[in-house]
């Protein structure tokens, strides 16, 4: 029975001592938050014809306003797509953000795609525009048919997370239907 005992015990230590030392090391090291363009959720607050797009669709960078829905298998691949898409994500305390970048098909020369990392700070008594940072922003370049490129921004203002007092958001906007989003990457340390 003692011998059951001691094995018990050291196997609990171990135990301890694994999962204490995993705890650690997950905590201090570099992480990659990946979206899936497709699951981005589109801004069409369409009223009777009246498009309102999102706050970095209109000019610039896109040279017309109007916004055109995706055309493809459900709606969830963004072929086909113009417009803005907005995305809540959440960012752990403490984290420095350190790089947003852009993955995407543009196939033409004078169309992009730009994608914001957005910063809202939550307060009251203040006003309501207040507190709004674009903490980073990257968009396509260039003409290449059908491969997938990668953008990126490493500039990053504000770059502590802080979601106590702070939402943040994606805004991703494609100017055009011959450019094709694919995801969006924010990486963090910390």
């Amino acid at each position: 029975m003692r011998r059951w005992t001691a094995l018990a015990a050291a196997f609990a230590v171990g135990m301890i001592v694994v999962f204490v030392g995993n705890q650690a090391a997950t905590g201090a090291g570099t992480r990659t938050l990946s979206y899936d363009a497709a699951a981005l959720i589109a801004w069409d607050n369409d009223s009777g014809g009246q498009q309102q797009p999102t706050t970095h669709f209109k000019n610039p960078p896109c040279a017309d306003t109007t916004i055109d829905k995706a055309d493809a298998e459900d709606k969830g691949a963004l072929l086909q797509f113009r417009g803005g898409m907005l995305f809540p994500i959440q960012l752990t305390p403490g984290a420095k953000v350190t790089r947003l970048r852009l993955f995407a098909v543009d196939q033409d020369n004078a169309v992009d795609a730009f994608v914001y990392l957005v910063r809202k700070k939550l307060q009251t008594n203040v006003p309501k525009d207040a507190g709004y940072l674009v903490m980073a922003t990257t968009h396509t370049t260039g003409n290449v048919l059908t491969v997938v490129r990668s953008f990126t921004d490493t500039t990053i203002q504000g770059a502590i997370a802080d979601p106590t007092n702070f939402a943040y958001y994606l805004e991703l906007v494609s100017c055009g239907i011959t450019v094709e989003p694919i995801g969006i990457q924010v990486t963090v340390t910390g």
